[in-house]
């Protein structure tokens, strides 16, 4: 690929998808550390001959976006489904209401692909950015715990998700009037009165997911970049971004501290629960050569419990040495417990954890093919 088609591409994520051109020129030249005459005919060129990949606006100040950006954004009003959906990782609409009819917002969920970005709103806030994992999946039946009052049919679609918990960004009179602007011809958010109108799912015109993400990096120093890129083990936090004020895009994860309160979550809400079943519980955590944190009895019964907590999905965690050889010993007594799906609140300090699925893996029977290497000691 030519480097200015790179360069460009780049230039375009980490402002969200959309640039003036004398936005990018200026930043082609700091990347390429020329400024030319022929550089500037080289952008122009780049830019008009590749279609596929970059679209004009219209925009006065000639401003250029990125075309898979297109398209690719959504909001969603999650105020009766949002601890639901958190906690397990997705989004559900019905096919039909109880009158079996169809609704736009609800058949919305059939065209969300990979990569695509949805902004959630709950209770005037936006809580979380995320991240579409695959397609739609049909005829998932309706989740169990949402109010039997709500007027929905029995089945209809799930999409999964990678919810990244952001500071709630209050959406204010003033955010809606200029969000307004972008207003669709029809099925919109908000009316004319800055009323939330009674949808589920909408799609974005690129400008306004451009103008709403924008908004939320004023504030928190965060774009669509590094929403793909969250990890909970990068070392930047979203308050690290903040304070140093650091050029975004480069992904983040939690702090010290917010790993640490999903860590005690975790070994709370698991507790909780086998208390209520009898099990008389000594938290072993502190010991980190122990290779476990909770050692659990009955009568006759033994459990040697590795917790993890986690904001996202059950499908992987990390262990340590420790974890991994201490399971390997103590089969069949040793047990992985995951809780996920735990939603992290950053409007309060220190953040509050909250929601959470328990995952239970008992006669934890770890095997060398099910671990997958993510680091290595080179030795010279």
């Amino acid at each position: 690929m030519d480097f200015i088609i790179q360069d460009i591409i780049k230039i375009l994520k980490n402002e969200n998808g959309i640039s003036t051109k004398n936005n990018i020129i200026k930043n082609v030249y700091n990347i390429n550390k020329i400024r030319s005459p022929k550089l500037i005919d080289k952008i122009n060129k780049t830019l008009e001959n590749n279609p596929t990949i970059f679209f004009k606006t219209e925009n006065k100040n000639e401003e250029w976006g990125l075309t898979s950006f297109k398209n690719r954004f959504y909001w969603v009003s999650q105020n009766k489904t949002f601890q639901v959906e958190r906690r397990e990782g997705y989004l559900w609409a019905p096919y039909y209401n109880s009158k079996k009819k169809k609704l736009f917002h609800w058949e919305t969920i059939k065209y969300l692909k990979k990569g695509d970005i949805i902004f959630s709103r709950y209770k005037g806030t936006i809580k979380c950015i995320s991240v579409v994992k695959q397609n739609a999946h049909n005829n998932f039946v309706r989740p169990k715990e949402f109010s039997k009052s709500l007027p929905w049919m029995n089945e209809g679609r799930m999409v999964k998700l990678n919810y990244v918990d952001i500071e709630p960004f209050q959406i204010n009179k003033e955010f809606i009037r200029n969000l307004n602007k972008f207003k669709t011809e029809k099925n919109w958010i908000y009316d004319r009165n800055l009323k939330h109108n009674l949808v589920y799912l909408l799609p974005l015109p690129i400008k306004a997911a451009h103008f709403i993400i924008n908004q939320i990096k004023k504030h928190q120093n965060i774009n669509i970049s590094d929403i793909e890129l969250f990890n909970e083990n990068n070392d930047s936090s979203i308050k690290d971004l903040k304070k140093s004020k650091k050029k975004s895009g480069q992904g983040f994860g939690l702090s010290h501290k917010e790993k640490k309160i999903i860590e005690n979550y975790a070994m709370k809400k698991y507790s909780d629960k086998m208390e209520k079943e009898g099990w008389v519980i000594n938290d072993v955590s502190a010991k980190k050569d122990k290779g476990f944190d909770l050692f659990l009895t009955k009568p006759g019964k033994k459990i040697n419990a590795e917790i993890k907590g986690t904001t996202g999905s059950d499908e992987k965690v990390i262990l340590t040495k420790n974890e991994v050889k201490f399971a390997k010993k103590n089969f069949p007594y040793s047990a992985l417990i995951i809780v996920s799906g735990i939603h992290l609140d950053r409007s309060k300090d220190p953040p509050k954890a909250s929601l959470g699925k328990i995952k239970e893996i008992y006669n934890w029977n770890l095997k060398d093919s099910d671990l997958e290497p993510i680091n290595y000691y080179y030795s010279i």
